[in-house]
């Protein structure tokens, strides 16, 4: 199951309807179908934790996202971002082929009305820092929609509905992609790490690059070189591995 997490029900209410979800009977306002559970998380970073927190404890969920609208002062109202920095310290693990741009983010305890800023928010911090107790970092995903250019301001529900139906079939490709996501079997990064006595920092980069072949169903290439240094083989390692 793929969970979504929204601040509001307005930015949900798109794809509530567009995935047929239902409501359900829960300490959170949660919306369901077999495949995709939504809860609606309410404004705020600590709010956004809780609610992820709670989806993530009663739900089977293999891949979550963050899912909402976001101010900016450098794109145009309406454009879609797949989030790959959040505050310059978080950094979701982006390892599929997306329909989408991406973009940093900077997360706020308060609305901002001014500033230079990509795209700012006040949710994706406590969803990422939230999410990431339960599921790898290639399992946590942030797209959002640019809503406004730093002013405040009330979106309607037509507003929302105008800002997101365009939207709604890729991020139904991209969810897709999330649920067809096998297991990733990642036998061959311990094997060439031992081979080559890797350092555990190195072997953890070396599972993102396999991954990254893997779910993108790319040949992976064969390692067989003589052994010189741990510093230079894992430069050639990589080298083989190129993205």
């Amino acid at each position: 199951m793929v969970g979504i997490v929204c601040a509001y029900l307005k930015e949900a209410k798109p794809l509530i309807e567009y995935f047929g979800l239902k409501k359900r009977n829960d300490k959170f306002l949660i919306y369901e179908n077999e495949k995709i559970s939504l809860i609606i998380s309410g404004q705020g970073k600590l709010n956004s934790a809780v609610a992820t927190t709670f989806l993530l404890s009663t739900r089977e969920i293999s891949h979550i996202i963050n899912f909402g609208i976001a101010g900016s002062s450098e794109y145009k109202i309406g454009e879609i971002f797949l989030v790959n920095k959040i505050n310059d310290n978080l950094f979701p693990d982006i390892l599929i082929s997306h329909p989408f741009r991406e973009s940093e983010i900077i997360c706020f305890d308060e609305v901002v009305t001014g500033g230079n800023y990509k795209l700012v928010d006040m949710e994706s911090e406590g969803f990422f820092k939230a999410a990431v107790k339960f599921l790898k970092s290639h399992q946590i995903h942030l797209i959002k929609v640019v809503s406004d250019n730093l002013v405040c301001f009330r979106p309607s529900d037509e507003f929302m509905k105008n800002l997101i139906s365009s939207h709604l079939e890729n991020i139904k490709k991209y969810i897709n992609l999330l649920k067809e996501n096998k297991k990733i079997d990642l036998s061959i990064a311990e094997e060439i790490a031992k081979k080559y006595h890797l350092s555990f920092s190195q072997k953890e980069q070396l599972k993102n690059r396999i991954m990254y072949y893997l779910l993108n169903n790319i040949k992976l290439p064969k390692i067989d070189f003589e052994k010189t240094n741990r510093k230079n083989d894992f430069r050639r390692i990589m080298n083989e591995f190129k993205i």
